[in-house]
Parts: structure tokens; sequence; C-alpha cells
């Protein structure tokens, strides 16, 4: 039981996990699979242990009891020790595998083996005040392994004795192979000793080019499932002689589930007569295996007629799962066709083949006269005649699986052909699928947003919102809707809208969730465009009216007479008309920078020589035409009001040109203005100085700065070529 006092003790220690209480805290050790025993002090007293722990030890009081004084009698076995150096260091001890004899009083003593784990736990201050244990009850695969090594051993002697059979031993490990001479004479190596020791890679080379490559497949599949290997092949020595060697053997893995030795036998198979020794007792040994199994295992023979052909079989012996995969009580002794009169006669054929021509066959197949389909291994034994079957009833499995497959193929056809990113989870919310659009989009490997992988794909500034809105949903069943941005496949964030709704079940209780993902980045970028086209139309309003009072105010004071002026300004308000026409004309394809930038800046010529241009003639955007223009007419706006345009002196020189940049071909526009007022950076960026730097820099792909100097103000853009019709 999880005292009280173990959370006081580990709220000062200021190591308290995590957890959002002590009892979520003891539940999780509680319900844990592994020993667990917190202790406190030099002398390890006990303060806590859970339930896993009780039961192996049996019925301790071990709370307040130090940990010498609870198990004595593990004196010398090394437990002790560990624990005071860990206490004593501060470093955690890994022990791969420990013996342990605990003392269970009238019951006697057991033995057991642990991977053992001890952790020290520290004050506030650092300082060790205790230690916590993690162990792992790895007996029965510690007492496997031992059994495994008698077991090869005393095969060894009996290989050795009989010296026609070779053995072999891969360490998976270090790759090198160890065999002894039955092997290295069945292999035809004549310049190799048994001593030596070789990759493995030296003894597949020997083995028939036609049968290597099946053989490798078939050592890796061993290797990688721990089932049992058996593979026929050819071998052709340095002379060319051909030998047929039968291989078997297993790989053997470590405590920690690790591939660790690879054992088996070879047998040169062309030597008859041994072969059908060691087929028997493979038989023996694979009916001890089958009776053990948690598959239907029978031993049969086939029943022939007078003439010689299969009618019948009867089952020699079964193990305990034959009843209950196929319905038949007490099969041993009695016949197929007793047990089943309508029996389809294809079993008959398929056994006949197997038993009398030595075929080996594994296949799934019904009878519809037992109602069940069958998942089938069958081989031949000695004496001819006679076979083994190994077998699974699949019948609801397949029933299942095919519903599943229905299921899920309706549900991937649906959600493959929607144009959206289509998403599931589990209740709890964590993601379990997403259609082939979201991997499109995402570029990430298939399987890696599963769980809570999707979070890291959301923009940083948008994450903790997205996640609390999901979290809301989630405890509320409320339909989740917001917009956010995802990381594109091309690294850069697009705005989707984010929709998702609970799949409730007759009970109204939530079992999925389903949600899609749009792709609303165009639409949100042209929201943003004519938000800020609003600002520029009415900044530009603001803009014509003072440009208007300030060129009518400068025509009169160079004007003679009113006739004068009169003409000038009828003829400078037409120039500005015809560049506001070049401003909304947004269905242009392209024309040519000149006539751009004649335009935009006619309505501000108040004097021969005040404006100097210089560029070659190449074609423009539309869309960049249009920038061009409201970024000039800004520039002189503002120079007719506070800069070179508002003196009797003042110049402008707009030049542009094309060039080269690390081999790509760029464009450079510059703005520069003289002879006007002394300039001063202003105290904040305006509207105009934004919409310059930024819009337009945009439209051209390409980098835009106002440079505030004291002779005179500066514009300059430059740009890849390509932006300019892009």
């Amino acid at each position: 039981m999880f005292k009280g006092e173990v959370e006081g003790k580990l709220n000062r220690a200021g190591k308290q996990p995590k957890l959002t209480s002590v009892a979520a805290f003891q539940r999780l050790f509680d319900a844990a699979p592994v020993l667990i025993s917190i202790h406190e002090g030099p002398e390890h007293v006990y303060i806590y242990t859970n339930p896993a722990h009780d039961r192996v030890v049996g019925a301790r009081s071990l709370t307040g009891v130090t940990f010498r004084g609870a198990f004595p009698e593990l004196e010398g076995q090394g437990f002790f020790d560990t624990f005071d150096e860990v206490f004593r260091t501060g470093i955690a001890i890994e022990v791969p595998q420990a013996e342990a004899v605990i003392d269970l009083g009238p019951e006697g003593r057991m033995r057991v083996y642990f991977r053992q784990i001890v952790q020290p736990w520290h004050d506030e201050a650092g300082e060790v005040v205790g230690v916590m244990s993690f162990s792992f009850d790895v007996t029965e695969q510690v007492e496997a392994r031992m059994r495994a090594e008698v077991s090869e051993r005393h095969m060894s002697y009996a290989l050795k004795a009989s010296g026609s059979v070779g053995t072999f031993y891969w360490d998976t490990k270090s790759d090198l192979m160890s065999v002894d001479e039955a092997f290295v004479i069945a292999f035809g190596l004549s310049k190799f000793h048994e001593r030596d020791k070789l990759p493995l890679k030296a003894f597949t080379d020997v083995i028939h080019s036609e049968d290597r490559d099946r053989v490798l497949v078939a050592i890796q599949h061993a290797v990688d499932t721990g089932e049992h290997y058996e593979a026929q092949y050819r071998t052709v020595d340095e002379n060319g002689v051909v030998r047929r060697i039968l291989a078997q053997g297993r790989c053997v893995r470590d405590t920690k589930g690790e591939p660790d030795r690879f054992t088996g036998v070879i047998i040169d198979t062309t030597r008859q007569l041994v072969a059908e020794e060691i087929l028997r007792e493979s038989e023996a040994r694979l009916r001890s295996v089958f009776t053990s199994i948690d598959q239907g295992y029978c031993l049969a023979e086939m029943i022939l007629d007078g003439q010689g052909d299969p009618v019948d079989y009867h089952f020699v012996e079964v193990n305990p799962l034959f009843e209950q995969m196929t319905g038949l009580k007490d099969a041993a002794g009695r016949t197929a066709r007793e047990l089943v009169p309508n029996l389809e006669q294809k079993w008959v054929e398929t056994y006949a083949r197997i038993a009398l021509e030595g075929e080996t066959m594994r296949f799934e197949d019904s009878s519809e006269a037992m109602g069940r389909l069958f998942d089938v291994f069958a081989m031949p034994v000695q004496p001819r005649g006679r076979f083994v079957i190994v077998f699974k009833d699949i019948t609801e499995q397949k029933r299942i699986q095919d519903a599943l497959s229905q299921s899920e193929a309706q549900f991937r056809s649906i959600t493959e052909a929607m144009p959206q990113m289509v998403w599931a989870t589990r209740p709890d919310g964590h993601h379990d699928f997403f259609n082939a659009r979201w991997y499109e989009f995402t570029g990430v490997p298939e399987g890696s947003t599963d769980g809570a992988g999707w979070n890291d794909i959301f923009h940083p500034d948008d994450r903790n919102r997205a996640m609390q809105q999901w979290q809301h949903s989630l405890s509320t069943g409320v339909l989740y809707d917001i917009e956010y941005r995802l990381r594109h496949h091309s690294g850069a964030y697009r705005w989707v809208l984010g929709r998702a709704q609970p799949v409730r079940n007759s009970d109204g209780a939530i079992i999925r969730w389903l949600g899609t993902c749009t792709d609303i980045h165009e639409i949100k970028l042209a929201d943003e465009q004519r938000q800020l086209m609003l600002g520029e139309m009415n900044h530009r309003v603001k803009n014509t009216l003072a440009m208007v009072h300030a060129m009518v105010s400068q025509t009169l004071r160079q004007a003679e007479n009113l006739k004068d002026a009169s003409t000038s300004i009828q003829s400078r308000i037409a120039n500005m008309a015809q560049a506001h026409d070049l401003l909304i004309n947004s269905k242009w394809t392209e024309t040519r920078i000149l006539a751009v930038v004649e335009a935009a800046l006619a309505p501000h010529r108040t004097g021969n020589g005040r404006f100097t241009l210089d560029g070659p003639d190449i074609p423009i955007g539309s869309k960049q035409a249009l920038a061009l223009t409201m970024a000039l007419h800004e520039l002189a706006t503002n120079a007719t009001k506070y800069g070179a345009l508002s003196t009797e002196d003042g110049r402008v020189s707009v030049r542009w040109g094309v060039g080269e940049t690390g081999g790509e071909e760029t464009f450079s526009c510059c703005w520069t203005e003289s002879g006007g007022p002394p300039v001063t950076p202003p105290q904040r960026r305006g509207f105009g100085s934004r919409m310059i730097e930024q819009a337009l820099a945009g439209y051209f792909n390409g980098m835009a700065e106002i440079a505030y100097e004291g002779a005179g103000l500066s514009f300059e853009l430059n740009a890849p070529l390509s932006g300019l019709i892009a």
C-alpha cells in the first residue's frame, strides 16, 4: 500500500513525478508489472512497495524495515552492495541479470532472476536521500536460455559422436561463425580449419548461386522473428563438386530480447541413410513440440483401398487443441469420415499428395461439412503414408478481417477521393489516420504525425491556441473549428481551416473524431490584400487631395497670370486622371516600364528638368506595373509635400536597370532626391512608407528600402529579373 508519508518525503525532496496527483502516482506504480520499491536513508528503509513486488516476495511487512533486515537471505548476492553504491555515488546502476534466492518460510526458498535498475532520489539541495529499485522478472527467459544451453551441449556431444552431422555457431553480434569438422567436410572447405572463425558470408558464398538468395532470406527471417530455421540447398566446393545440404537451427535471444547467437546443424543429405535417421529424430522432436503449441496438431495416416487409392485417413494422435479447433471429440484412433461422414473429397486428395508423394504444403481452405475455415500446414513423416497437420480455425478471424477490410476500404475510398486533408483520432484525441492529401501537403513520412506528432506541424505562434481549442473539444464534445497555419512540404506555412466533429455510438458516447483541414491560404492572402488595398485607397484619396492642393499652389505661384495658371492646372489634373486610370486598370497582361514611370510621374511635372529618367524600356507585368505606379506616386506625393519637389530647385532622379548577381539576372530601380530641404528620419513610419517597402517588395519577390539621408530621400528596389513578370 502506498503510504501517505511518501508524498511528503518526495515533495520535500523536490523530485515528485509530474503527475496530476499523488493518487495518479500511486495508480501508475500500483498497476505496473515491474517490481518497484522506494527506500530512504543509507540503511535503505522501505517506504513503498507496489503489488507486483509484494506478490513475488510474499507476505512481509516491509514499511519502516531496512532492506538488510527484510531480506537477510540476500546477503552475499550483491543486492546490498548495489544499493550502497547508488546511495554513495548518486549514480544509477543497471544489472542485466541478477540472481536472487528468496526465503518464503514454510514454502521453502525460491530462485528468481531480475533485470534490475537502481537509481537515487535527491532532496532540494541535490543530496541523495534514498534509492528507488525497478526490477523486471526475467526468470522464464533465463531458465529457457539455460535449458537451451544444456540441450545444445547434449546435442553437441551426440553430434560429435555420430560424426555425420555438422554444427555451426554464429555470433550474430560479432558476425563470426564457428563450425566443426563435419561442417567443413560437408561444405568442401579444404583450406579452412574448424578452429578458425569467419563471417557468415564466407560460408554462404559456397552455397549454389541459384539457392543463395533464398537461404539468406530464410536466415534473416529466423533472426528477425526467432522462428525455427530450416533450409535445403546445394553447395559447390572449389573442385566443382555439388552437395545437397539440409540446415536447421534457431536464433537465441539475450535477456534484453536482442538476437545473440544462431546455432544449428547441417546434414549432407547425399547420404540417404543419415538423412532418414535425422528425419525420424526430427519427427519425434516435432511431435513433442506440437503437443504444446497453441494450434491444432495431429499425426495422421492415409487409408488405401484394394487398388492402392486413398479413400480416408485416420488420426494416430492429436494435441489438446485439436478438439477446440475442429469440434471433433475423441478423434485419436478414428477416421476422418467416421467423424465427418460428408467430408469433402478434396481433403483426402490433398493429404494423399503430402503423405504419399512427399509434398509439404501451407494453405487456407474451408470445409462446408464442418462449417469452418482452416489455416493449414502439413508435411510428410516416416513411415510413408503418415503426415503431420498443424492448423488453426480462422473462421471468425476471417469474417472479422473481411468486414474490417470492407469497412476500411469504403472509408479510404471516400477519404482519398476528397480534396481536403482528412484525419481521424481515437476518443482521447490520439491521431491514428491521415489520408494521402495530408502527406502530400506536409511532405512528412507516413505515420510520423500519428499520436501527438501532428502538433509539430503547426506554426509556433498557433500551436498553443490550436491545442487549447482541441482539448476543449475533446473535453466537451463540441465542434472543433479553427484557422491556423501548417508547415507545407515547401517549408512555408500555409493557412488552413481545421474542423472536426465526434462520431457517437447508439449510447451517445464518442467513439471517434473525424476531421478535415482545408487549404485557405490564397483566400486568407486575398483578404489581407483587400484590407491593404482599402487602406491604400483611403490613404491615396487623402494624398490626392493634398497633391492637388500643392500642385495648384505651386502652379499659381509660378504662373504669370490666371489664364496660364488655369491652363496648367487643367493639364496637370488631366495627367493625374490618366495616371489614376493606369492604377485601376488591373486587366493588363504586360506593358513597358518607361510608359509606367512616365504615367505615374506625369501629374507631378511642374517644370522642365525636375525629373531625370534613365533605364531600358523593358517589359513589366500588370501587377508589378500597378505596384510600381503606386510606389512612384507615393514617393512623388511626399516629395511634393515635404521633399525635393516642394522647392524651386529640387530635382528627382529615377534610374532602373538590369544586372547579374551570383549567376542570376537582377532588376534594380532607384529614386534619388536632391536640392530639397534637409531630410530627417520620421519619428514613426507611416502607411505610405510601409506600403512602399513591404507591398512593392512582395510583388517583385525582392527587397525594397527607403533611406532618409541629409542631402535628400532615396529609395532602392532590388529583385530577380523574373520578378518583373511573375
